[in-house]
């Protein structure tokens, strides 16, 4: 059986289109701060966008506990709290409202 797609608000579409933008956005930055290593943590970051939550995550046996511990050494490059740091520089709310208005105007 074929689940059908809802049908969404202007609002709503741009909402999820700049959830998913914002996504891309702190994904990029994520991956410049995690852990380099051999760069295989960096290659298992995803964006989701369900409804009107977008989701980043990284993937793998070690991201979280890459993430998480601050004692960690990086001298190949990288931080811990990458993810984290990336999502709280940017202006998540800030870019949804300027697509919102844009959707609007016209």
């Amino acid at each position: 059986m074929k689940i059908p797609n809802p049908i969404l608000s202007t609002v709503e579409e741009a909402v999820q289109d700049e959830m998913r933008k914002a996504g891309r956005e702190v994904l990029k930055d994520a991956r410049t701060r995690a852990p380099k290593d051999t760069g295989a943590l960096r290659k298992t970051g995803r964006v989701n966008v369900d409804d009107l939550t977008v989701q980043v995550s990284f993937n793998g046996k070690v991201a979280a506990i890459q993430h998480e511990n601050l004692d960690f050494q990086h001298p190949t490059g990288g931080e811990a709290k990458f993810l984290e740091n990336a999502a709280l520089d940017f202006d998540l709310e800030g870019a949804i409202a300027r697509g919102v208005r844009s959707a609007l105007d016209g």
